[in-house]
């Protein structure tokens, strides 16, 4: 992938300099030459991704064959008695309603299909209910949603109305074009997170059996649900400040080795995950400015061919070239989307299950720093001789409280290992199947952009 990022960065600027003498035949056939080899390039990138695909995919395989000999898990990850899915959307003046089908075999329900209209306030109100309820402290709770976002498409679109009547026809075009395309893919991803979010709900165990989720998903009705005040998000900030500050779990030592080796492990996750996922949106940035230049210089080139009066081979040789990178342009753009959306998406959402998997930790050593300090109150009470009753009782229910959670945690951390792993496992292959597809359309429009400049330079 390195080398094709790279040649499609130098070949405008090999096309620029071979084009400015065309005419004579030695720039001709180094140019012949620069798209060669740009093609077969291309081909060695399909051939080394096709490899890496087949060795996933054997891999993954015998994976397969390893967890069917496996014991069964405690939790079912493929249980469909509750399947929930966004069956559609529809963005009305920046408020995006989505239309959450269910179907089931649940007898609480009261239809085995229905469906609702929600908004992303309501995926707010629903999370908030999980995270408020004290009996979901040892279980991972999904992370939020984050709320839609066509803000680069609007302004686009602004500029469009705004110069619509002093741009070119063709400028207009492929603006609505690029508009079109941002907005599709804002779209896309914000339906994924949201539809993730449900999904992971219902298919939870415990979680799924909250009666929140039930109205969510039945009541028929708007459930009212306002977006959070300036007060409400200030404080939600100082919360999670106060969180990132607090030394208790990164300086408590756990006296079960497991989740002493938790700590360390989501600690150093978390930050390589958040740096990976930093890695990936500037690469998708580095693409899309690679597709960029590839409009700029097609449009140049098509400029300068109409300057080419006196040869016509030179301008139909310009014209072809700035066809060619008008496809070049699309391929990346496609390629530039789907990593986007393949790859830097999916490092984005477990930078934020990871840190719901960190949070669920901290609950847990919150849990057990709460026994602890029942347990003196109860010592000093018992040398006072006095609410030792009480004393007892609290030092009884934070235990209880404590071990509810570590059992609980335990089982969490082993699903959170196994369903990471099978995201990503997913995931990659998804992104590598995407780049095989574009390198070998890639190298297809850049082969036959060779035959055709070969044709028209010896007509």
């Amino acid at each position: 992938h390195t080398h094709t990022h790279t040649h499609s960065c130098v070949l405008p600027c090999v096309i620029a300099l071979s084009v400015v003498n065309l005419q004579a035949p030695c720039s001709i056939y180094w140019y012949w030459v620069s798209i060669e080899r740009h093609a077969w390039v291309q081909l060695r990138c399909v051939l080394v991704l096709r490899v890496l695909l087949d060795a996933t995919m054997m891999e993954e395989e015998a994976k397969g064959k390893a967890a069917a000999a496996a014991p069964a898990s405690k939790v079912d990850l493929t249980d469909d008695s509750l399947q929930v899915s966004i069956a559609d959307a529809l963005n009305e003046q920046d408020v995006v309603k989505f239309t959450v089908q269910t179907k089931t075999t649940l007898d609480r329900f009261q239809q085995r299909e229905f469906q609702v209209t929600r908004q992303h306030e309501e995926f707010v109100w629903l999370h908030d209910r999980y995270v408020e309820n004290e009996n979901n402290a040892g279980y991972i709770i999904p992370s939020c949603p984050l709320k839609p976002d066509f803000s680069q498409s609007h302004g686009k679109l602004a500029k469009l109305q705004a110069g619509d009547q002093t741009m070119p026809a063709e400028e207009v075009e492929k603006l609505k074009q690029e508009i079109q395309s941002e907005y599709l893919v804002a779209f896309q991803k914000t339906v994924a997170m949201h539809e993730v979010f449900l999904k992971r709900l219902a298919l939870h165990p415990v979680l799924r059996e909250d009666p929140n989720l039930q109205v969510f998903l039945e009541y028929d009705k708007d459930l009212q649900a306002r977006g959070r005040t300036k007060k409400e998000k200030f404080f939600g900030v100082l919360s999670r400040a106060a969180k990132s500050l607090d030394s208790s779990f990164a300086s408590h030592t756990d006296s079960d080795e497991f989740y002493e080796q938790q700590k360390h492990f989501i600690t150093y996750y978390t930050t390589v995950i958040k740096e990976a996922e930093k890695k990936a949106a500037a690469k998708v940035q580095k693409r899309q400015a690679v597709v960029s230049q590839y409009g700029k210089v097609g449009t140049l080139m098509s400029h300068f061919s109409n300057t080419q009066t006196q040869y016509a081979t030179l301008a139909d040789v310009l014209i072809k070239c700035a066809e060619g990178h008008g496809k070049a342009e699309i391929a990346e753009k496609k390629l530039a989307a789907k990593e986007d959306l393949k790859l830097t998406d999916l490092l984005r959402y477990y930078v934020a299950d990871s840190l719901a998997a960190r949070d669920l930790m901290w609950r847990r050593v919150k849990a057990y720093l709460l026994t602890e300090e029942k347990r003196k109150k109860l010592e000093a009470a018992k040398t006072k001789s006095k609410g030792v009753q009480e004393a007892q009782e609290a030092h009884e229910d934070a235990i209880k409280k404590y071990e509810s959670i570590s059992k609980t945690a335990h089982e969490e951390l082993d699903v959170f290992k196994k369903r990471r792993v099978a995201a990503f496992r997913k995931g990659i292959i998804q992104y590598t199947q995407s780049q095989i597809r574009q390198s070998r359309e890639k190298f297809n429009m850049w082969k036959d952009l060779l035959g055709t400049i070969k044709t028209v330079s010896t007509a």
